[in-house]
C-alpha cells in the first residue's frame, strides 16, 4: 500500500535508537524525509547515515528536549534544513523506576519535563509549520502505563496519562486546520533501553530482570514482546494520508496486555 508519504518531511524526537529509530526507518522506507534529534552525537550520526542509505533526506540535530529552548531549537533547525514540516512524532521519553517514597524532586522534574513537557513544547513550536500544509499529522508516543496500572512506573504513568489528555485537546484545537493528532501506546517492546530499565524495575519489584520480562510476556495475549519495527510500521500508517479520519485517538500496540473493555 502506498501511504502517500513520499517526499513528505517528518520530525521525530529522541530517534537515534529504540522506537523512535524504528519509526524513522518505517517512514524512510515510504520515501519520507526525516529529521531526528538526540543528545549522543555518535549514535545520532550512525542513525542518520543508515536513514540516508534508504535514499531519503535525513538530518540529525543535537538537542536536549528537557527544556523549551531545546525543543524550539530542534524544530527550527529541522524546518530550516528540511524546508517544511508535515509530520511531527513526539517520541522522546523513558521510565525512571521508583516509588513515591524513593522519587525525589529532581527525579520528578526530569520525568515530567522529558516525558510530558517535551511533547508539549515541541508541538507548540511545530504547529505553525504544520499549518502551512494542506494536511499534517502529529503522533504522540506514550505507553500502556498511561492507560492501566503498572506498579513501579510512576515516572511514566503520570506524564503518559497527561499526554493522552493533551493529545485529545490538540486534536480538537487543530482539526479545523486538517491536522490530525493521535497517540500510539506501545506495550513491551524489545528495545536496548529496556536492559537497564528492566534491571531497575525488577529491583523495585524484588525480582530479576529475566523473571520480569517473562512475566510481562505471559501477560500478553500473544505471549511475547514486540519488535520496534512493528511499532514503526503502525506509526507510519497513523501519520500517513491513508489515515485521514482518525484523530484524538489512542491506539494500543501491546499484544493484548491490557484487558479492560471500553
Amino acid at each position: 500500500m502506498d501511504l502517500g508519504l513520499k517526499n513528505k518531511n517528518a520530525v521525530i524526537t529522541g530517534a537515534s535508537q529504540g522506537i523512535g529509530e524504528a519509526i524513522a526507518h518505517s517512514l524512510a522506507d515510504e520515501g519520507c524525509n526525516v529529521a531526528i534529534c538526540a543528545r549522543n552525537k555518535e549514535r545520532l550520526d550512525k542513525t542518520v547515515s543508515d536513514l540516508q542509505a534508504k535514499g531519503v533526506k535525513a538530518i540529525g540535530v543535537i538537542a536536549d528536549l528537557s527544556s523549551e529552548a531545546g525543543c524550539q531549537l530542534f524544530i527550527e533547525e529541522a524546518a530550516k534544513k528540511l524546508g517544511s514540516i508535515q509530520i511531527l512524532v513526539n517520541n522522546v521519553g523513558g521510565m525512571i523506576p521508583g516509588t513515591l517514597a524513593t522519587m525525589d524532586e529532581s527525579t520528578w522534574s526530569t520525568a515530567i519535563n522529558v516525558n510530558l513537557m517535551a511533547a508539549i513544547y515541541t508541538t507548540k513550536h511545530a504547529v505553525e509549520h504544520l499549518k502551512n500544509n494542506e494536511w499534517a499529522r502529529i503522533l504522540n508516543v506514550t505507553g500502556f502505563s498511561g492507560t492501566q496500572l503498572l506498579p513501579g512506573a510512576l515516572s511514566t504513568t503520570i506524564p503518559n496519562a497527561g499526554l493522552i489528555g493533551f493529545n485529545k485537546l490538540m486534536a480538537n484545537e487543530l482539526g479545523a486546520s486538517n491536522i490530525t493528532v493521535n497517540n500510539i501506546c506501545p506495550g513491551m517492546i524489545n528495545t536496548e533501553s529496556w536492559g537497564p530499565r528492566g534491571e531497575a524495575m525488577a529491583k523495585v519489584r524484588n525480582t530479576t530482570s529475566k523473571e520480569l520480562r517473562s512475566g510481562f510476556a505471559s501477560q500478553t495475549m500473544l505471549g511475547r514482546w514486540a519488535e520496534p519495527s512493528e511499532v514503526g510500521d503502525l506509526a507510519a500508517f497513523l501519520v500517513s494520508q491513508k489515515n485521514s479520519y482518525m484523530t484524538g485517538t489512542t491506539v494500543e500496540i501491546c499484544g493484548g496486555i491490557t484487558r479492560y473493555i471500553g
